[in-house]
């Protein structure tokens, strides 16, 4: 939405208010709160805006990328766990791994949008220890599985308590940056995903030398030592991990911000569209806009079909992969580092990239490219072993391809919904069909019986790729784009003397002033 430039706010601001005393984020006098914002965003005006930045991401993305690090560790490290006896010692056969893999993302899935509503309500400070020391205490329990029935139980539970992170985490950034910074912070956010997958097979490399101490096998080692550091870092939330901006009340900030910052940074994100925008009260109908929303289905298509499956099949399939082409299981997790280093360098760049430009879809679909790439050099390299270099190499593609499409997917979505509560809501539920779709189609498309050419799981993959997240993102670009040029030529006089500001706030997105980012 751009700014009005014939916007008068009242003169009633008192001089003790200009002077800098906090005024929180409210959904009273709107006029007066956003002529505060613009005498703020004066004073922010340079080398201050840019201490401010680095003050939250010090804060920020740190927190949340280590958090969701280990997340990715805990979710994943089963890929790691079956190359050291899992299925084995608790008698589990390959299709039953598969089902075991599945049945996680059906409860993860269901939980998304429920957890995101919950981290609404009561805020990060107060849910995420929650939520994060659930996990961990889940994880370590992992380690005294002893029947396929257990493993299961425990992967349903893990499911439930992982649930709130990634969606959480995607909405604690969007009220902490505007929409031309959100897409580097999660890409940075993001990338921790993908060093997972690097940390995952170092961490599995050093425990595969515990294996037979004190009678435990590797892999129960590997679920006790990642639930262990899960748990420090959920009680660590505590101390790390900030309220929403809106939460913190007047002359009752927080030490790491001062009163000015925080309220600077808190009506910068409420007013990076203009001066008119949407409640920040909570309500249950916002919710409901976001179950209606077409915007929503179309990028949870992108996340399920071009996210989830690739990347979950590949992140419990890679070591597997990597061993295929010839070496032994604990050298195999340490290769699997490099081609996540890379995806991780390659993510972050994407997200700067798709921020400098606002050019999202763009950036999406040059992950996609690369990944589809990286996926079909290694579906042709497989059938020749005499190659293993090539495959090496096609990894690299498709890690850094499926990887850096998913940062840009929720800064597409977070700038174009602008109403906090909804916005809440739909990350959560594209992230539900995402999940529960995409994460029990990719954790079972690999099949063991059909190794090392795989020819379901690169068809399938190559197919999703086009027609599931391709196709549907480029119909949504052009229906953006065609509405975009339609408001273009409505009458601004006309817009504001048929509604009031209060209105064109309640309209969100919906409103004829706003302009999707494309």
């Amino acid at each position: 939405m751009e700014k009005s430039t014939d916007f008068s706010p009242p003169s009633s601001l008192t001089d003790t208010e200009r002077k800098g005393e906090v005024v929180t984020v409210t959904d009273g006098n709107s006029a007066l709160e956003y002529e505060r914002f613009l005498h703020l965003d004066n004073v922010f005006n340079g080398p201050a805006k840019k201490k401010l930045i680095r003050k939250l991401d010090a804060r920020l993305l740190p927190t949340l990328s280590f958090l969701y690090l280990m997340c990715s560790l805990d979710k994943s490290n089963a890929g790691n766990a079956k190359l050291f006896g899992l299925l084995e010692d608790i008698g589990m056969n390959g299709t039953q791994y598969n089902l075991a893999l599945m049945y996680f993302f059906f409860t993860y899935g269901l939980f998304e949008p429920v957890s995101n509503i919950m981290l609404r309500r009561v805020g990060p400070k107060i849910w995420f220890p929650f939520i994060v020391c659930a996990w961990g205490l889940i994880t370590t329990l992992t380690s005294q599985a002893h029947s396929y029935g257990s493993f299961i139980v425990i992967r349903l539970m893990l499911g439930i308590t992982e649930a709130g992170l990634y969606p959480g985490a995607y909405f604690i950034l969007s009220m902490w940056y505007t929409p031309k910074e959100i897409g580097t912070r999660m890409a940075i956010f993001y990338g921790a995903n993908t060093t997972a997958g690097a940390f995952g097979g170092v961490i599995a490399y050093g425990v595969g030398y515990l294996d037979g101490h004190h009678g435990w096998r590797a892999w129960r080692w590997l679920f006790l030592i990642e639930g262990c550091i899960t748990i420090f870092a959920g009680l660590a939330c505590l101390v790390c991990l900030p309220a929403f901006p809106h939460q913190y009340r007047a002359g009752k900030g927080t030490k790491w911000l001062t009163d000015e910052e925080l309220e600077y940074a808190s009506l910068r994100v409420k007013y990076a569209n203009g001066p008119v925008t949407s409640t920040y009260e909570f309500r249950w109908s916002d919710v409901l806009s976001a179950a209606k929303d077409r915007k929503t289905y179309f990028m949870m298509m992108l996340f399920w079909w071009g996210g989830s499956v690739p990347t979950y099949s590949l992140s419990y399939t890679l070591p597997t992969m990597v061993k295929n082409l010839g070496y032994t299981a604990v050298r195999a997790q340490v290769m699997t580092t490099p081609p996540y280093i890379f995806a991780t360098c390659v993510c972050v760049a994407v997200g700067y990239i798709s921020d400098l430009k606002q050019r999202r879809y763009f950036c999406i679909m040059g992950a996609y490219s690369l990944g589809l790439i990286g996926i079909i050099i290694l579906w042709i390299t497989v059938h020749h072993p005499s190659i293993p270099g090539v495959s090496y190499f096609a990894i690299f593609l498709a890690a850094a391809g499926y990887s850096a499409q998913a940062p840009i997917v929720g800064a597409w979505t977070s700038s174009n919904i602008t109403n906090p509560s909804k916005r809440a809501a739909a990350i959560g539920l594209l992230m539900l069909f995402g999940s529960v779709g995409g994460g029990s189609i990719g954790s079972n498309i690999y099949i063991s019986s059909e190794a090392p050419v795989y020819p379901l799981g690169f068809g399938f993959s190559v197919g999703a790729t086009v027609l599931g997240a391709m196709i549907p993102a480029t119909v949504h670009w052009f229906l953006m784009r065609k509405e975009n040029k339609r408001r273009d030529g409505l009458d601004v006089d006309e817009i504001e003397r048929t509604y009031t500001p209060e209105q064109l706030g309640e309209m969100g997105e919906d409103s004829p002033l706003f302009r999707f980012v494309l």
